[in-house]
């Protein structure tokens, strides 16, 4: 069986008095498309924020590529690109400059930055709006 990239174990987390997720386990296995499902409330976005190590579970554990999120944070989150609804950018950047401030965030060394934002402006056809400021793109 495929190992997997994300397990979820007997997650729980709760506010205050309130749960907002209650014993929740999943695997997610390297080929698919995935989605988190659920009505306002459900505890979706608690999940994800648990599961990219923005916040801390009550209970249970997420391990990423089998590193526990909870005894190994930093080395976890070293597989993880997250990106929330409302991005904290700096939306005075450009695409590049965005991209070349990511690259650093992830330690690519500075000789190759140039190169790594090249690849990902091809890669995701951005190339054209390279010098378009980040406040001015669309949210799709």
């Amino acid at each position: 069986m495929e190992e997997p990239i994300v397990k979820v174990e007997h997650l729980s987390h709760r506010y205050s008095v309130q749960w907002a997720v209650r014993d929740v386990s999943f695997e997610i296995t390297k080929n698919g498309i995935y989605g988190l499902l659920g009505s306002n409330g459900a505890g979706k976005s608690t999940t994800m924020n648990i599961m990219c190590g923005v916040l801390k579970p009550t209970k249970g554990d997420v391990w990423i590529k089998g590193i526990s999120m909870r005894e190994h944070p930093v080395a976890a989150k070293r597989h993880i690109g997250f990106l929330p609804q409302k991005p904290p950018l700096n939306m005075d950047l450009t695409v590049e400059e965005y991209l070349a401030h990511c690259a650093n965030m992830r330690h690519v060394p500075t000789k190759k930055v140039r190169h790594a934002v090249e690849v990902v402006m091809e890669r995701c056809q951005l190339s054209h709006f390279r010098k378009r400021l980040i406040g001015n793109l669309s949210g799709g």
